[in-house]
């Protein structure tokens, strides 16, 4: 007969201070996924960079283009609402104003306190976005359709987005018109 031996497992005594604990690695990785933070707002400069401006045009010009497209699918206006803290976007549904079904748009954009924003020289009002796309102001003195002017004023440069109710335009405002 022949005798088998198996080898038998003898624990391994490890020292208390091998490896590290579970709460450590997460403490690293609290401290790491922090800096990486700041280091990405100090990169892309945040609200107080100076093309801020610059991209809360461009960013309004999108949006605008967007709710236009929108009320022309849809068959129904939209407007735009502004006050001195940012905008937002609402839809008319069932005869009465809602937020936007655009859950982009619906949602209340702030711009950035460095920025001063008014739209046609006022600080708050609305908008209308007709579904067949031509501008909702006229001139009193030509009956021409009005485009909706849009400024957006800092310390890093002034900005404008130029609405005709179906295409926006942000630009640089430079020279007298400043």
């Amino acid at each position: 007969m022949t005798t088998v031996t198996v080898p038998v497992a003898v624990p391994v005594r490890r020292h208390h201070e091998a490896g590290f604990t579970l709460i450590e690695v997460l403490v690293v990785l609290v401290i790491v996924g922090v800096m990486a933070s700041v280091i990405g707002l100090s990169v892309s400069g945040g609200s107080r960079s100076p093309d801020a401006p610059e991209r809360e045009a461009t960013l309004l010009a999108v949006r605008l283009e967007r709710a236009a497209n929108g009320a022309m699918a849809q068959g129904l206006p939209a407007a735009f609402v502004w006050d001195d803290e940012g905008y937002t976007f609402a839809s008319l549904r069932n005869g009465a104003w809602a937020p936007h079904p655009d859950g982009v748009l619906a949602a209340p954009h702030k711009v950035a306190t460095q920025i001063d924003m008014s739209v046609q020289g006022q600080r708050q009002g609305a908008y209308l976005i007709r579904a067949d796309l031509l501008p909702s102001a006229v001139s009193v003195e030509t009956g021409a359709p009005v485009t909706l002017d849009i400024a957006f004023q800092s310390f890093g440069g002034d900005w404008e987005v130029v609405f005709d109710g179906h295409a926006a335009h942000p630009r640089a405002v430079t020279g007298p018109e400043r």
